[in-house]
């Protein structure tokens, strides 16, 4: 029930942030444009954008942005605040759902156990800020929820998490390709300063200036090179040094530096789908519980689907741990052993390798060869 209602909430903060996203659509308008189409069409303006434009005009400035209509403030006030609800909604049944040691009586012995500095809780946080200064942004920070669609199909997130799997080692990749682009621009405010135009957004007057071009222009896309427009740059032997420079880098950055990221990037791809297919392998041919395979019961005589639904039901082990942690009464030797193996993460009460059937079957084999 806690995982449906928290669903609930993921849905409702998406689906309010973008009804408000299309209502921003109609409201934010420039007036002049406004102006101009209402003119042309011989048509007179609506009530609300006639409203801005005098009220621009008695201010004696120009004014570029929401234009509401009747009753949009009241309509964004109601919806902010059910956002806002919406919202801690959500982060109490997620707390709820994930941190369920989290007891209403008070009980000394029990701690909470939460990780504070876990990214998703920092998500949660920016969820809520973003939605209070929502109202007072006349809805435009309700862009930032459109990102919450990737919590709502699991697609989305293996796509994000695949991507960010090699994060760490993708940004090492972001001083090395500074460092190139600095040694380029160097080189280019030392011997060809000079062919830069200020026309085409290209400075070079300061070493500065020059880094700034050049990382400015690899990030765009080319055939290879920077492309800069080379002024008084036009003999063949400019030709050469022009082949080398764009040569050169277009190996260093764009063949080599490019890959690699693109390299990491499938290979975070291929990672998290060896996982997942490991993942459900082991799901079916491999019992939770003890570890054992399915081949090796059949060939023991031991049914699987008896195995894994009787013997070793996962989620009996699970009910047992949660009665282990919530109960306020005294425990017997054993469950008190288990509890604190299970406090310590230590699997060694599992039947790590071994079934009873088993055991079974090799005691009475034991017996009938004595």
């Amino acid at each position: 029930a806690v995982v449906s209602t928290q669903s609930t909430g993921d849905w409702l903060v998406f689906l309010l942030a973008a009804f408000m996203q299309l209502w921003l659509l109609r409201e934010w308008v420039d007036m002049s444009y406004a102006t101009k189409q209402a003119a042309d069409a011989e048509e007179p303006l609506p009530r609300h954008i006639a409203k801005c434009i005098e009220a621009s005009t008695e201010a004696n400035t120009t004014y570029t942005g929401v234009c509401p209509s009747e009753g949009f403030y009241f309509c964004l006030i109601c919806m902010g605040v059910v956002h806002m609800i919406a919202c801690i909604f959500l982060g109490i049944s997620y707390f709820v759902a994930n941190y369920h040691r989290i007891s209403l009586r008070f009980n000394p012995t029990k701690k909470m156990a939460i990780n504070w500095s876990a990214f998703y809780h920092f998500y949660l946080l920016a969820l809520l800020i973003c939605s209070g200064l929502g109202i007072w942004t006349d809805g435009v920070m309700y862009c930032f929820h459109l990102f919450h669609i990737a919590t709502l199909f699991d697609l989305l997130r293996r796509v994000i998490q695949g991507a960010t799997i090699h994060a760490d080692q993708l940004l090492v990749c972001i001083p090395f390709a500074v460092i190139i682009t600095y040694i380029y621009a160097i080189i280019y405010f030392f011997f060809f300063r000079e062919m830069f135009n200020p026309d085409k957004m290209e400075y070079c007057e300061t070493l500065g200036q020059c880094l700034v071009t050049v990382l400015k222009n690899s990030l765009r896309p080319s055939s290879g090179g920077h492309n800069y427009s080379w002024t008084n740059r036009t003999t063949f032997k400019d030709l050469w040094t022009r082949l080398l420079i764009d040569a050169s880098f277009w190996i260093l950055f764009t063949i080599i530096g490019l890959n690699v990221v693109t390299s990491l990037i499938l290979d975070g791809f291929r990672q998290l789908k060896a996982e997942r297919e490991r993942a459900l392998k082991d799901m079916k041919t491999l019992c939770t519980v003890c570890g054992l395979s399915k081949d090796q019961l059949t060939s023991n005589g031991i049914s699987w689907a008896s195995h894994v639904d009787r013997d070793h039901n996962m989620w009996s082990y699970i009910t047992f741990f949660f009665y282990l942690q919530e109960h306020d009464g005294k425990f017997s030797a054993v469950e008190n052993e288990v509890l604190q193996k299970f406090n310590k993460a230590d699997p060694s009460f599992l039947p790590n390798g071994r079934c009873i059937a088993i055991d079974t079957k090799l005691d009475l084999e034991s017996a009938n060869g004595t």
